[in-house]
């Protein structure tokens, strides 16, 4: 079994233990891809993963924006400056419980 190939990174280093895979972890920002029957899975250190969610969510907002504007600038859409006061006055009724 210690011959069997259980990850690799993009650079093509081959681990063939848990050792060598938490090692391989530790030390990478690349994803690693679990390796069988094709790929299995994706190992990401937790720093890398929060980087690219957080990476997703501004390129998420950045096409809601841009599709607001698109439907405002159509006669579709609301005044920025309504949506505010209308999104303050639900935060100021907020109660949290």
């Amino acid at each position: 079994m210690a011959d069997r190939v259980i990850a690799q990174t993009l650079v093509t280093r081959e681990v063939h233990d848990l050792d060598g895979l938490l090692s391989l972890l530790a030390e990478s920002d690349q994803p690693i891809y679990v390796a069988g029957d094709g790929v299995q899975g994706v190992l990401l250190r937790y720093q890398t993963y929060r980087k690219w969610q957080e990476r997703l969510e501004d390129l998420e907002d950045l096409l809601a924006m841009r599709e607001a504007e698109a439907e405002y600038r159509a006669g579709e859409g609301r005044p920025l400056d309504e949506i505010l006061a209308e999104l303050e006055l639900e935060e100021a009724a907020y109660v949290p419980g």
